[in-house]
C-alpha cells in the first residue's frame, strides 16, 4: 500500500512540473533555433519563443526575427528555427 501511495503522489507531482523556458540551441548570425521542452505538446510556438528569438537576433544587430519551422531535435524536444532579418 505505501509503495502504490508513494508512487501515486510521485506521478502528480511530476504532472506539476512547468513547461521549460525556451533555450536558445543555435545561433549563426542568420538565423536562431528555440528548443522547448514537448512532452504534452508545450513546446508549440508561442509568444515566449517568439520574444527570444526577436531578442537574440537583435543582439547581433538585426531588426526583426521571422517564424521558419518547426521540427522534433530529439524525445520530447522540439526545435523552432527563425530566420534573422
Amino acid at each position: 500500500m505505501k509503495t502504490f501511495v508513494l508512487t501515486a503522489f510521485l506521478l502528480a507531482l511530476a504532472a506539476c512540473v512547468p513547461a521549460g523556458e525556451p533555450i536558445v540551441s543555435d545561433y549563426n548570425g542568420d538565423s536562431v533555433k528555440i528548443a522547448m521542452y514537448n512532452a504534452f505538446g508545450e513546446g508549440a510556438r508561442s509568444a515566449a519563443t517568439d520574444a527570444e528569438a526577436l531578442r537574440i537576433c537583435q543582439k547581433g544587430g538585426k531588426r526583426t526575427a521571422e517564424y521558419a519551422s518547426v521540427r522534433q531535435s530529439a524525445e520530447y524536444q522540439v526545435e523552432h528555427l527563425y530566420l534573422c532579418l
